[in-house]
């Protein structure tokens, strides 16, 4: 948001849009992967709603969000290149120090947790 602002006063709107092009299809990306994966591995889990043509409209959504970040590398490659920097940086943050010190856990251990309260009072 932050940079999002500084650059909406540099009267450069056009990287601004480059830059939420580039996070939207980076997030496109791995939204495809994960769901490709999670299909390979696992594929007689149970879901509530399932993709119409499966792996391969998956596969080809993939394939579209890949090139159109080569697309914004080919309009302007120092928009990208920054962007993609300070996503590094914040997933560096994560990877490194933040999941280290999260506060709560997933609802699975959240859930394990109070049964396990509860089974102490009984």
């Amino acid at each position: 948001g932050l940079i999002g602002f500084a650059l909406s006063l540099t009267g450069q709107g056009d990287l601004l849009i480059l830059v939420a092009v580039f996070g939207a299809t980076l997030s496109y990306v791995l939204m495809m992967a994960a769901h490709i994966t999670l299909r390979i591995r696992r594929p007689k889990m149970e879901r509530p709603y399932r993709t119409p043509g499966g792996i391969f409209t998956s596969g080809l959504a993939l394939v579209l969000a890949c090139i159109a970040v080569v697309a914004g590398f080919l309009v302007d490659p120092r928009v990208v290149i920054g962007a993609a920097v300070i996503y590094a940086v914040f997933i560096a943050y994560f990877a490194l120090y933040s999941r280290h010190h999260l506060v709560a856990g997933t609802p699975e251990e959240e859930f394990a947790a109070i049964q396990k309260a509860e089974e102490a009072l009984h």
